[in-house]
């Protein structure tokens, strides 16, 4: 489904929410209220769905009216079911709006009922599903966090409020949060050796260095939501990087229970005020705080999809040029040697680089051998030796 589509759609549905709560009042000004509306929901979803066939290449469709727009529905392939039901809907809608005619309860219901049954149809038809079932989550990239979405979607629509933003802020926590969660270094002294990149696989690799160890985590730690140990700076940075409102994200994380998970597909701990369901747990702020949450995640994902990096993924044997000859701490042959390489060692290739010394180049690698731990360092160039790692970008 088209961008485009979705937000249109997305639209239709909140104006058919609110036509729905006009139309089942029984007040006449109401129900007046919600045709008017409900006609402008009819019509957002024909035009979504002409965008969504390409009709708006080729025809000026905001320039359609609505019998214009049922008829080229219609040639894209897509039936309208009660279409002379909707064009009389759209004949009282003319009526109520400019000339101020009052229209019955009972008349207007038909006319609900009649829409919700075509809208279905033709959506059904053009996207594979009902107009229910159309959310903005379907801008997230596939995974938990989506479907932790979902599920606050569908909690919304069927009024569990505490439920949804619970959901939401598992997504949150899953998407920003998680990174700055400490708990993997509840067995780490704060004297360990620094462990490189091996250190991202941990978790928590964003939060302040002085809290990733074992001996902080005793002294501060008073709850499991004190796991969570932002760095403010880098907090707001990335957000701005992102091009999300730091306090949208505010928002969520006050409006939100805070909930962690100390392990992957371990259990979800939750931490709310005590007065947190009678005062916070409603319509308005898990609507607020979905909308918030899917646009932060979306532009998220968006920036993290935007980078590039050179793939160094694919081990090679160790060219028998380079057997024997020692890996350096530093591009310099004078520098320390950590280990002489073997025939049993692999490596990979990270940057080519001159070194220290005038005319001497080196590659910076990392290489292993069976039963013997990783070791970075540098290695000279031989003449007539090439070391390679691919070079396909992703």
């Amino acid at each position: 489904m088209k961008e485009s589509t979705l937000q249109t759609l997305i639209t239709a549905k909140t104006l058919f929410e609110q036509a729905q709560r006009d139309c089942a009042m029984g007040d006449r000004h109401k129900a007046t209220a919600g045709l008017i509306v409900l006609q402008d929901a009819v019509e957002l979803v024909f035009y979504a769905v002409l965008v969504e066939k390409g009709v708006d290449e080729v025809t000026a469709v905001e320039k359609l009216d609505f019998d214009q727009m049922i008829g080229s529905l219609g040639k894209a392939g897509i039936k309208v079911p009660k279409s002379g039901t909707l064009k009389a809907m759209n004949k009282l809608r003319v009526t109520a709006k400019h000339y101020g005619q009052v229209m019955e309860p009972m008349t207007v219901q038909g006319h609900m009922n009649a829409a919700k049954f075509a809208v279905d149809a033709v959506l059904i038809a053009a996207v594979g599903r009902p107009l229910r079932e159309v959310f903005l989550t379907e801008l997230i990239t596939p995974g938990e966090p989506r479907a932790h979405l979902e599920t606050a979607a569908l909690c919304l629509s069927q009024g569990r409020y505490m439920e949804c933003l619970l959901a939401i802020r598992r997504a949150f926590f899953l998407v920003f949060e998680k990174d700055y969660c400490i708990y993997s270094y509840c067995d780490i002294p704060s004297n360990a050796p620094p462990r490189g990149v091996l250190s991202l696989l941990r978790g928590g690799y964003k939060a302040p260095y002085w809290t990733r160890n074992a001996e902080w985590i005793r002294e501060n730690v008073k709850t499991p939501m004190d796991y969570i140990q932002l760095d403010h700076d880098r907090w707001r940075m990335e957000a701005v990087e992102c091009g999300i409102n730091t306090q949208g994200l505010a928002n969520i994380q006050r409006l939100t229970p805070q909930v962690i998970r100390l392990q992957n597909n371990g259990e979800w701990l939750v931490q709310y005020p005590a007065s947190y369901l009678a005062n916070c747990a409603n319509h308005e702020n898990a609507a607020m705080c979905l909308d918030l949450t899917i646009e932060a995640i979306r532009r998220a994902q968006e920036h993290s999809k935007a980078a590039r990096t050179v793939r160094t993924d694919r081990p090679f044997d160790m060219p028998t040029a380079y057997v024997g000859q020692p890996l350096f701490e530093r591009p310099d042959t004078q520098s320390r040697q950590i280990v002489v390489l073997s025939e049993s060692h692999q490596y990979k290739v990270h940057d080519f680089l001159d070194g220290f010394q005038p005319g001497k180049k080196f590659y910076y690698i990392h290489c292993n051998a069976p039963n013997e731990p990783y070791a970075w360092g540098y290695i000279e160039q031989r003449e007539g030796a090439f070391l390679e790692d691919g070079p396909e970008t992703a």
